[in-house]
């Protein structure tokens, strides 16, 4: 179970003893310099903390020892430590003459265990002049945390100066330029553009630089890529270059689920109904049962609606509100109890009998909350290293103390953005069920319309409906005899005949 344990204050300071001799703290230096040489750096962490005090007369050492103690524990393998330690030179400011390796060390560190919340916020407050120093690549990637915070709080024309100033060669051009890309499709929504240009420019950019990529990172970029493609050609109504981008997905992929059901919106707004229900078809089958699959039947109800197959459109909304009106009820006490963080984040990781199963596999699948819990899980490894190996000492404790208060922080982050997506959900589970009654209202109506005019609204089996187009020779048709097969999802089409009675509905 996931809770928050141990201090909420971390303690910087150190207890005072009278300072050594100059000789001494020189011995001091030495001993710890050779033991980080060495590659004892736990030895070397514990030394140059030792010594913070003990150079009290001497700044230029003290300052050496303040920057090496992150440094040691870093190398060590103690991230969030290091992220401490390394933050306290960087509170100092420019004065310290540690201050942009002390930048560079939170860099490092927020790499490795994916921070992209309070590490960057550290780096937008103190960025300055000085940061012209920085090596290219970790220059690089602080204009790209910058740009990221800035984006994030809506100050669009600051994020843009630091984004496109990533240069090609870093690997935070891709993150940068797929930053921009969101930012033109927020201006286009916004301002109601015809077209998304500038969007499709970055996206179609970030495809092309990862199309052959291998590095995991990359291959992610390259999908979401093709995701945004997809949603932009669609957002300015160009549905047939919108269903190519998202068939580019790869299929299998964590994204595919994604792009197979949204394409299925693209393929409705086409009025290829028989393949849009094709694709609901597809994300309806066994494969994905651990999914969340709400707006898959409105999607299917909706597309019936259109040809007029009222009934199966009844039978869709009624799969829909029995699965997911209860899920709404479900809810309501989780959007309004008073649940702390870490109950909001062990609900999520171990799930509850009151929590509806799907929700919380969807919710465990953001991939937002797997980065923040990862990080929850690297301090508990590094909270068991610190209690198993470190000896008892002063250095022991504070390091304790540092990662249970690093613990703290992270499970809040995590429970906050928890509580935040169940809102969302909530939400958005509500527009659907007022979207599924609008679509019952309006089934309703045209029934009452073909009874009026003596049309038969009560269906029986119906006739085999036409044969698919084969798209070429290298498709092969086959019936669906009620089995599901793997290789076969994403290319289901409903042969679908309009029952739509012209005289009826002009």
């Amino acid at each position: 179970m996931i809770a928050i344990r141990g201090l909420a204050v971390v303690l910087f300071g150190v207890a005072a003893f009278a300072p050594p001799s100059v000789v001494e703290a020189q011995d001091l230096d030495q001993a710890a310099s050779l033991a980080f040489n060495d590659g004892r750096y736990i030895d070397a962490a514990i030394t140059f903390f030792d010594a913070i005090d003990a150079y009290e007369r001497q700044p230029e050492l003290r300052a050496k020892a303040e920057y090496y103690v992150g440094r040691s524990l870093y190398k060590a393998g103690y991230l969030l430590p290091a992220y401490q330690f390394y933050g306290e030179v960087v509170n100092e400011g420019e004065s310290h003459p540690y201050f942009l390796r002390a930048i560079e060390g939170l860099i490092d560190v927020a790499e490795a265990i994916g921070d992209d919340t309070l590490i960057p916020e550290i780096i937008d407050r103190k960025y300055g002049e000085s940061f012209r120093r920085l090596k290219p690549e970790v220059l690089n990637t602080a204009n790209y945390m910058v740009g990221m915070i800035a984006q994030r709080r809506g100050d669009f024309d600051v994020a843009k100066d630091y984004l496109e100033g990533v240069r090609r060669d870093s690997a935070a051009y891709g993150k940068a330029r797929y930053l921009l890309a969101i930012m033109a499709v927020k201006r286009a929504a916004d301002t109601g553009a015809v077209r998304y240009d500038e969007a499709i420019k970055h996206f179609t950019t970030i495809e092309e630089l990862y199309a052959q990529a291998t590095d995991e990172s990359q291959r992610k970029l390259y999908r979401l890529a093709l995701l945004g493609l997809a949603r932009a050609y669609y957002s300015q109504g160009d549905f047939t270059k919108s269903i190519e981008a998202y068939e580019n997905v790869p299929r299998f992929s964590d994204d595919w689920y994604d792009a197979m059901f949204e394409s299925g919106w693209a393929y409705f707004q086409e009025a290829k109904f028989g393949r849009a229900l094709g694709q609901v078809h597809a994300i309806q089958s066994p494969y994905f049962d651990d999914r969340y699959r709400s707006e898959s039947f409105v999607l299917k109800a909706t597309a019936y609606f259109q040809v007029c197959h009222f009934d199966r459109a009844r039978k869709a909304l009624n799969s829909f509100y029995r699965i997911y009106r209860p899920m709404a009820e479900r809810l309501q006490p989780w959007l309004s109890g008073e649940y702390t963080d870490a109950e909001l984040v062990d609900l999520i990781v171990n799930g509850d009998d009151r929590f509806p199963r799907e929700l919380q596999r969807h919710l465990g699948r953001n991939p937002r909350f797997r980065k923040f819990l990862g990080q929850v899980q690297e301090v508990d490894l590094e909270l068991k290293s610190a209690e198993l190996k470190l000896p008892p000492s002063r250095f022991e404790r504070q390091l304790v103390a540092l990662l249970q208060s690093q613990r703290e922080q992270r499970v809040s982050l995590t429970g906050k953005l928890v509580r935040a997506q169940l809102r969302r959900e909530a939400r958005f589970l509500g527009i659907l069920l007022n979207q599924a009654d609008l679509i019952a209202l309006e089934t309703t109506s045209a029934e009452r319309k073909m009874l009026a005019a003596g049309k038969d609204i009560t269906k029986g089996p119906r006739a085999k409906g036409p044969r698919p187009i084969i798209p070429d020779a290298t498709y092969q048709y086959w019936a669906f005899q009620g089995e599901y097969w793997i290789d076969e999802l994403g290319y289901y089409e409903h042969s679908i005949k309009d029952e739509c009675v012209p005289e009826v509905f002009e």
